[in-house]
């Protein structure tokens, strides 16, 4: 999943889609026909911030449910180092940790969009709507057979990255450049772990 050779489509699943989509951010994640999101969402409606999801004009790199599960692994983890008989569940999450993750899903807001024409291959310093908070997003070209590259063709593909600042993982973009009627939407990698901040 990445983005297509025409600015105005984006791949899901080797599915040609159109970018520009007649609904909100929220409800573009939520239909998503691959479930992609609904723990995310889960998260979203239990916190109350639907609203931080569609607040006009910003640019949202959407973590997938696979994120915050990686995440609830890691929590888990670390939890079995003190007593090996825990565990760290979703449930867990919205009893313990929910003010945490509404806060820290402003790591995941840019303030404004971020269309290709304004990325560059070498990144550049956004804020996030987190305080004191950036990130890194660079426009990349990849030789990547795995990603869409192909040597016969002349026009090299381009990847998104989004790398928090000032040690976060560089992550890529799965799919890119949606843009629904609030704002738009970059989804991270499925091998992404949520960021959390206190």
């Amino acid at each position: 999943m990445f983005s297509a050779c025409k600015r105005d489509e984006y791949f899901i699943g080797g599915t040609l889609h159109q970018a520009k989509v007649d609904m909100t951010t929220y409800d573009f994640l939520q239909s998503n026909s691959q479930k992609l999101f609904d723990t995310l969402l889960l998260l979203v409606d239990k916190a109350g911030i639907k609203d931080k999801i569609n607040e006009p004009g910003i640019t949202f790199f959407a973590p997938t449910d696979y994120s915050i599960n990686k995440y609830l692994a890691f929590r888990e983890s670390e939890e079995q180092n003190i007593d090996e008989g825990r565990r760290w569940t979703i449930d867990s999450m919205i009893k313990y940790e929910l003010p945490m993750f509404a806060d820290s899903i402003d790591l995941y807001r840019i303030p404004n969009l971020t269309p290709y024409d304004q990325l560059k291959e070498e990144g550049e310093i956004y804020p996030t709507l987190f305080p004191g908070g950036t990130t890194l997003i660079s426009f990349e070209e990849t030789r990547d057979p795995d990603l869409g590259y192909n040597s016969s063709v002349s026009t090299i593909p381009r990847i998104v990255y989004y790398t928090l600042q000032p040690d976060g993982d560089k992550v890529r973009v799965q799919t890119s450049g949606i843009q629904s009627n609030t704002g738009m939407i970059q989804v991270l990698n499925n091998q992404h772990t949520l960021f959390f901040r206190n």
